[in-house]
């Protein structure tokens, strides 16, 4: 979508705001909500076979029981406890360590310590050197003490060992020895390869895939729609106002409709705000230089008040940080919507790119540019279960559609995300396969399909 930013009207009279924020900070409680903006992209049980893995779906109870040790207990007392020195070889390497039996919590991408230190409520008591946490394995039978379980934690480069307490409210021990002990008996945990066992091009060790020719998904088709409260209209202007700039603000911003009506701005001296018909928010801070660069989490905790004092608006999936990057000025964040475990991408049908549902640049002060599509989402009346055979997919569906990839020794990432078009009312399900140079998107096909 190609914005123009110039005004037409320079001289229409502004009314003056030097509030840092878009809002007041008391009328949300961040401290209440921070912690959902984190979760695993994965949790999987290693039962010590090599490269054969069980991954948990996110509803189910295990998932959520693993995540809420880490939430609760494990995570501060990472940032709280000096690292344990390891003896063995096998413990400075962790594609050894997650060979064997463990269990693997794995995030998107790595997320600085700092963040986590905020959203766990755990403040820095001595200098570390895990400056993030990127993937962590449960090894519940290392240690004999039923109150410790050991934990290996991978920043991307460095693996750090820490002996943790088994708090109340913990799963027990034995409750982790039993889950890597049974899982091949549950019938709902489809087992994962590794795939640099089978495709040695690959340049991914983590990447992990389905060999089994009957394993599959059931997928819902989504319905996808901009929420009621703020459909752009000329008699919907007060709602608009109401949901996108709050009390303080509606006095003080001067608003017009685009020339084709469809998108209305709503301006001041320092900030402009530009909402489209299709859900679409963008929102600019005029002078991004201004401001104080700050710290990791004081630019997350602005990026996420501007999230929450609208997140009442989006229905039916989490909201999720996926990344974060460091530019000289700023940070970039990324977030995006997640349901049932998949991601759900806009795709913009002018340049044909696949866009994170939300991009916001913030500093310690305050945000200074948001890129966000504003949706709702249910399931659709209609499901399908999808085949998540690897090579049926490589060989049947990206070599017939990016024949360019077949001696592509780059293949780093394979996942099952939905995707839908800016204006669109549907969301489906898609294979994306990445390499170093290309973004492959592969409609699944389901029975009947």
């Amino acid at each position: 979508m190609g914005i123009l930013w110039t005004e037409k009207n320079p001289g229409v009279p502004f009314l003056f705001s030097s509030q840092k924020l878009w809002y007041s900070e008391i009328a949300v409680d961040i401290d209440r909500v921070k912690e959902s903006y984190i979760k695993p992209e994965n949790i999987m049980v290693s039962d010590g076979a090599g490269g054969l893995y069980w991954k948990l779906d996110p509803n189910d109870g295990l998932f959520k029981a693993i995540w809420n040790d880490f939430k609760q207990s494990y995570l501060k007392q990472i940032l709280d406890i000096k690292p344990t020195a390891g003896i063995n070889p096998y413990e400075q390497d962790w594609y050894s360590l997650i060979k064997m039996k463990c269990i693997v919590v794995e995030f998107k991408n790595p997320i600085h310590s700092d963040i986590i230190r905020w959203i766990v409520d755990k403040e820095s008591t001595f200098s570390t050197d895990l400056k993030q946490i990127y993937k962590i394995a449960i090894f519940p039978t290392e240690s004999i003490n039923n109150n410790e379980n050991t934990l290996y934690v991978y920043d991307g480069n460095n693996v750090y060992k820490f002996v943790v307490k088994i708090e109340p409210g913990n799963m027990r021990k034995d409750d982790y020895i039993r889950a890597i002990r049974t899982i091949y008996q549950n019938e709902n945990v489809i087992p994962m390869n590794r795939l640099i066992y089978f495709y040695p091009s690959v340049k991914n060790d983590d990447l992990i895939v389905s060999l089994d020719k009957n394993s599959e998904k059931k997928i819902w088709d989504l319905l996808v729609k901009t929420p009621d409260k703020i459909i752009l209209n000329r008699d919907n202007v007060d709602k608009i106002e109401d949901y996108l700039l709050g009390d303080i603000y509606k006095s003080s911003m001067v608003k017009k409709f685009g020339e084709d009506g469809s998108s209305i701005i709503f301006s001041d001296t320092e900030k402009v705000l530009r909402y489209y018909k299709n859900g679409f928010l963008d929102y600019q801070y005029r002078n991004k230089s201004i401001g104080d660069k700050g710290t990791v989490n004081e630019a997350f905790e602005k990026a996420v008040t501007f999230i929450e004092y609208r997140r009442k608006l989006i229905e039916g999936v989490d909201i999720l940080l996926s990344s974060v990057e460091e530019k000289n000025e700023n940070y970039v964040f990324t977030f995006d919507y997640v349901m049932d475990g998949m991601e759900v991408k806009i795709l913009d049908p002018a340049d044909q790119t696949v866009k994170p549902a939300i991009t916001i640049v913030a500093n310690g002060d305050r945000v200074v540019d948001v890129k966000w599509y504003i949706k709702t989402f249910s399931n659709n009346d209609y499901y399908n279960f999808y085949s998540l055979y690897f090579f049926d997919i490589f060989q049947n569906k990206m070599i017939e559609n990016y024949p360019d990839l077949q001696n592509s020794s780059e293949i780093y990432d394979i996942s099952i995300i939905y995707i839908c078009t800016e204006s669109g009312m549907r969301a489906e399900p898609y294979w994306v396969i990445k390499t170093e140079n290309q973004e492959a998107y592969l409609r699944m096909q389901g029975k009947g399909d």
